[in-house]
């Protein structure tokens, strides 16, 4: 009885063994994907290709803007600000509306010359569609890449920020401006970033380096230490 009794113990202390050692193999495999999810694929990218330089160092600027002020919530995080998609939403009503105009002129089952009325109206009509969307990214965005809304968990600061960034073509500096959204004319924290201290000669990108950079910009702009006011 007691050889009986101490082989179920036994057999007890192995599989408690077995079970902590798989638990302890699904914590280490939950770690890694953790790491894994915050690891960032390198990116790379030619240095001669202004173009493609500036998207990915926009992106990244956009980037370090909406991941600022990380709080861990319920169901996962919040950040300090949101982006203010009105404009954007504006550009894509008006393109939908161009493209009516240009499937009607294409597709209505008139025959020709009876519809010219029709042919006319739908071209005056995308063209001042495409007109009004051109004139807002000339004089309205210009060199804005975002917009956000308020800062979030705060009540004192009604309104968002206004992001502008420049690069001109053959050369290395590339310059974020942070104001505010809505008011013109007014202080704002201007950077310039020398690109090569963020590439490397082969392309490869510090976009974790560059997008800490840009956050304590803003932070700069939130703490009201302005180097720019007109």
């Amino acid at each position: 009885m007691a050889k009986k009794n101490a082989k179920k113990d036994a057999e007890g202390e192995k599989g408690a063994a077995v079970v902590k050692d798989e638990g302890e193999g699904n914590e280490a495999e939950e770690a890694e994907d953790e790491i894994a999810e915050g690891r960032r694929e390198p990116m790379q990218v030619e240095i001669g290709d202004f173009v493609k330089v500036k998207q990915m160092l926009d992106e990244s600027t956009v980037s370090a803007v909406l991941t600022l002020g990380a709080l861990k919530v319920e169901d996962g995080y919040t950040y300090d600000y949101d982006e203010n998609h009105y404009w954007d939403n504006v550009k894509l009503l008006l393109m939908v509306v161009a493209c009516a105009f240009a499937m009607v002129a294409q597709f209505y089952p008139m025959p020709f010359p009876e519809s010219r009325p029709l042919l006319g109206i739908c071209c005056a009509a995308y063209f001042v569609a495409s007109t009004v969307l051109q004139g807002i990214v000339t004089y309205i965005e210009q060199d804005t890449i975002m917009l956000t809304h308020a800062k979030n968990r705060q009540t004192a600061e009604k309104e968002g920020l206004r992001i502008r960034t420049t690069f001109p073509r053959f050369q290395y500096d590339y310059t974020v401006v942070v104001e505010k959204a809505e008011t013109k004319n007014g202080p704002s924290v201007s950077q310039t970033y020398l690109i090569t201290k963020y590439f490397t000669e082969d392309g490869w990108f510090d976009a974790e380096g560059f997008e800490e950079d840009v956050t304590k910009q803003v932070q700069q702009f939130e703490a009201k230490k302005f180097n720019k006011t007109l």
